[in-house]
């Protein structure tokens, strides 16, 4: 199958297909016009949060070691990390597939133009040869086998008045000469004409239309390589994404509830213990109450006397 062999009389529907795929073509542009736009505001969101996150986080630093305070921070960092990466994804897709688009769009507006105008130029060559050629050479036949039975009638109608017959025999002559003349011209004509539609419709036609399925099918392979591209560049699996999240991973990983506390109590902790801090208290009472106190056995108890 092929355009060459199979869609000689089908010139409507190649100009619908190339107008539809003009369409597509502008819609997908739209598209990742739109996706770069998105994905420079994303990136300036995140680089924004981030820069904000940062701000408060130094303006409110304790003054002990946390691990959930390393891994928040490293998670704002590669965070910030991923913005710069999405932006240098959206400029990227910008200048390479959206670029590559925009100017195969143009290729595909010339082509259409070009196919059109060798068409109409063939076309119109087509019907000068079998049609329109061939009714000015039906109308000159017409016309002169008009002429040549005119100059015969005068030529029988001068012999038998007798009046200059031999002028009007030649007349007569060079009338029928042309008459015969273009009808031999009118014959090769329609020879030529039946020729040059057989080498258009077998030849010519074919080729153009080869030629365009040819250009058709290279401009499919070219956007199946923009649209990869854009697959590639607009990834959320490519090495430098997978890295940022895998060290989000493991910053998180490293959080240990059981020992997040310890340099906290390294730091507050007290010097002595509450126990240590009792012993050193030496009970103390007014004298009047000291001969109320009795010691009982080897106790250490106190008990007072009723007064």
């Amino acid at each position: 199958m092929g355009f060459g062999r199979d869609l000689r009389n089908s010139h409507d529907g190649l100009l619908k297909l190339q107008d539809w795929e003009l369409k597509l073509l502008e819609t997908v542009k739209r598209f990742m016009t739109l996706r770069v736009k998105s994905d420079k505001e994303y990136a300036s969101l995140l680089l924004n949060i981030s820069q904000q996150v940062e701000k408060h986080d130094n303006s409110s630093q304790m003054d002990y070691i946390s691990n959930v305070s390393k891994s928040w921070a490293h998670m704002v960092q590669q965070t910030e990390q991923l913005s710069k990466i999405m932006k240098c994804h959206a400029e990227e897709l910008n200048s390479g597939p959206l670029h590559r688009l925009t100017m195969m769009i143009k290729d595909k507006q010339q082509v259409k133009k070009s196919y059109q105008s060798i068409h109409t130029q063939i076309e119109s060559e087509m019907n000068k040869v079998t049609k329109s050629d061939l009714e000015k050479l039906k109308g000159t036949y017409r016309q002169l086998t008009k002429d040549a039975h005119s100059a015969k009638e005068k030529y029988r109608e001068a012999m038998v008045k007798g009046k200059e017959p031999e002028k009007a025999r030649e007349r007569y002559d060079k009338t029928t000469m042309k008459l015969h003349n273009l009808h031999n011209q009118y014959v090769l004509a329609v020879r030529s004409a039946q020729l040059h539609q057989e080498h258009y419709h077998d030849t010519t036609l074919p080729l153009l239309l080869d030629s365009l399925q040819r250009m058709q099918e290279e401009m499919i392979s070219a956007l199946k390589g923009i649209l990869e591209e854009y697959s590639e560049i607009t990834s959320l699996l490519t090495d430098e994404i997978v890295k940022v999240h895998k060290e989000i991973h493991t910053s998180i990983d490293q959080i240990d509830p059981v020992s997040e506390y310890e340099h906290f109590v390294e730091v507050y902790r007290s010097l002595t213990s509450p126990t240590d801090r009792l012993s050193k208290v030496k009970p103390t009472l007014p004298r009047s109450h000291t001969s109320r106190l009795k010691l009982i056995g080897e106790g250490s108890y106190f008990q007072t006397r009723p007064d």
